[in-house]
């Protein structure tokens, strides 16, 4: 884990200034409070996205979905991984039985999508990092850093283009490790094009992984 002092001192004023409080109704000591929780709408099904399944809890259109993954990724808010760790939990298992043992099938590994080093020094910390423990945590399964982001290019969000988004990612990532077939989760914040899990799948396919499948919290 990156250790960005700055970015440890602005949260512990931002702490001091600003106590936790739900993101719905401002309710105080949580993000989500019980009712707000339960008002997120949770899906139900998989998705094939490109060439992956992907899982995605929620939807990124819920207006406090949206509001706790910006409090999470860019006011540097890294408590906010377990609410949203949680809302995940329950929207599995909420799933019929059989789609939720094919996402965990096969000891599946755990893999963050990679930032670039200066984005990573920038941010302080990965989101997705940090989501694929927590999550690997929930359900006994290890999370590994396994894939390199070798190219600093425009975030995706700043891109609107659906085209643009696709060629945007191409050819940025690999994975050093040779990996014998296992089975991976890709484990991301948000999936909108799924431009970046389909670059990340190939790079660990070209490794011999098995079944690459993708889980996120929200599907835009």
């Amino acid at each position: 884990m990156n250790n960005n002092y700055p970015q440890q001192i602005l949260k512990f004023i931002m702490d001091a200034i600003f106590p936790i409080r739900c993101v719905g109704c401002g309710a105080y000591d949580t993000y989500f409070c019980a009712s707000c929780s339960d008002g997120i709408k949770k899906r139900n099904d998989l998705e094939r996205i490109g060439a992956i399944i992907t899982f995605a809890a929620t939807d990124y259109n819920d207006k406090l979905i949206e509001k706790a993954l910006k409090i999470f990724k860019y006011s540097f808010v890294r408590d906010m991984v377990r609410p949203l760790a949680d809302i995940t939990r329950v929207a599995i298992e909420g799933l019929p039985s059989p789609i939720r043992s094919e996402i965990f099938k096969n000891n599946p590994l755990l893999v963050p999508i990679p930032l670039h080093k200066k984005r990573l020094n920038w941010r302080g910390f990965n989101q997705s990092e940090i989501l694929a423990r927590k999550i690997a945590g929930i359900y006994g399964l290890e999370a590994k850093n396994i894939l390199i982001r070798n190219k600093n290019r425009k975030p995706q969000a700043d891109i609107e283009d659906r085209e643009s988004r696709m060629n945007n990612v191409t050819g940025s990532f690999e994975c050093p490790e040779a990996l014998d077939g296992r089975s991976i989760i890709l484990v991301d914040d948000i999936c909108t094009t799924g431009a970046t899990l389909n670059e990340c799948a190939k790079a660990l396919i070209e490794k011999s992984a098995g079944k690459v499948r993708a889980l996120v919290i929200a599907r835009a």
